[in-house]
């Protein structure tokens, strides 16, 4: 088996599951390395993985005369009742005529067996893409599917659990869309149920897969939304100002003396044995290029019930508490524009920063989260917080 790092191979749009405490990640066919459907690879830690083996045989063939797909997209996994459900993706770029499937199997690497046709679209059905599937599981028990894309879309279809199939007739419920002055540029969603804030939380990703895609959210109390963002914005309005609907977590960037991070998304949500969370997702090394890696950084929560999440890719360890906060710190700022950020340096004062908890701090309409954790090998400050006008900062203090 050939070891890698999240840094250094061809993984889109990720999500990880983990079973006896090992975590299995599942992600788009990138032939990287040369595979057919869909790759698993092993980790023991989050950081260092290998490739194992791949679901399905390519293509299924009911999936692929409805789709004409050369590979699958976009899967999603879930363990019900010790059964481990591939949800899969297969559509041509710029298509609708799309088809999300199920595969089953008794481990997490496989033998998977398909199982048909969960939900497919075409022009002649319906106005909107069947791909990206995403299980929710509701206060009540009851699994939802939440899929969708630039075409038409994101919906949700309540799900049969028995089945793993949608439990009524028809496509579901839209819950979140763009306008056409931006490409109607939304995809790759992931609901996450955070029970300390009892709301729902539809991460999304914008604009352009290959150079300006980023990461938003927003919530509802409802699974089946509406959801809207920190001012109140419901994601479903097409007449919002589409660059500043959704409260903006993460998007390109670059520190100081460290290689650039272009179009972060397809993010999923891992909620390990421990109780710690973590977002998984995308990012490039180079615009419009194959150059693209998995990222899983910590997902921390502000004491308003609005997540961050981590400047920095996870390295291990335990996070720990911030004695110091005053220096010079790296910061970077999300603005409404998708354009590569570069870091600023700033001196943080004590006295220019407003307790709101041990760990939270108001600084220039910003919420601030501190916490410390492994870069490197090396235990580094870092921030997170986000404006009233739902825009984040991000930053690592500078080590002297």
């Amino acid at each position: 088996m050939v070891k890698e790092s999240q840094l250094e191979f061809g993984v889109h749009d990720p999500t990880i599951i983990e079973a006896d405490g090992v975590f299995y990640l599942i992600s788009t066919d990138t032939k990287q390395p040369e595979t057919s459907g869909v790759p698993i690879r092993k980790s023991n830690d989050l950081v260092n993985w290998e490739f194992v083996t791949s679901a399905l045989e390519g293509v299924p063939e009911v999936a692929k005369a409805w789709s004409k797909a050369v590979g699958l997209w976009a899967p999603e996994i879930i363990n019900y009742q010790g059964e481990y459900r591939m949800y899969y993706s297969a559509s041509t770029f710029g298509s609708t005529t799309s088809y999300i499937g199920l595969a089953t199997a008794t481990s997490p690497t496989g033998p998977f067996i398909d199982q048909g046709v969960v939900v497919k679209t075409s022009p002649d059905l319906c106005t909107h893409n069947a791909i990206d599937a995403n299980i929710v599981t509701d206060r009540d028990g009851e699994q939802w599917m939440v899929y969708g894309s630039f075409f038409g879309g994101i919906y949700i279809l309540p799900i049969d659990k028995k089945t793993g199939k949608p439990s009524q007739e028809g496509f579901g419920k839209r819950i979140a869309a763009r306008p056409k002055s931006v490409d109607t540029a939304i995809e790759g969603c992931f609901v996450y149920y955070h029970p300390e804030t009892d709301h729902f939380y539809l991460f999304s990703s914008y604009d352009s897969l290959s150079n300006t895609y980023h990461i938003r959210v927003a919530r509802s109390r409802d699974v089946d939304g509406p959801y809207l963002d920190i001012k109140g914005q419901d994601m479903n309005d097409l007449e919002i100002d589409p660059l500043l609907n959704g409260v903006k977590l993460l998007g390109s960037f670059q520190f100081e003396d460290q290689l650039p991070v272009y179009a972060p998304g397809h993010n999923s949500i891992l909620k390990r044995s421990d109780g710690r969370l973590f977002v998984v997702h995308h990012a490039r090394r180079k615009t419009f290029s194959d150059q693209f890696f998995l990222n899983v950084r910590e997902l921390k929560w502000l004491s308003n019930g609005w997540p961050v999440i981590s400047p920095l890719l996870y390295d291990g360890g335990q996070p720990q508490f911030v004695n110091d906060l005053e220096g010079e710190w790296e910061l970077i700022r999300f603005e409404a524009d998708s354009d590569l950020k570069q870091s600023e340096l700033v001196f943080l004062r004590e006295q220019d920063l407003i307790a709101v908890t041990d760990d939270e701090y108001v600084w220039e309409g910003y919420r601030l989260l501190f916490w410390q954790e492994l870069e490197n090998g090396v235990m580094t400050p870092c921030l997170a917080g986000l404006n009233e006008d739902g825009f984040v900062v991000i930053g690592k203090k500078r080590l002297t």
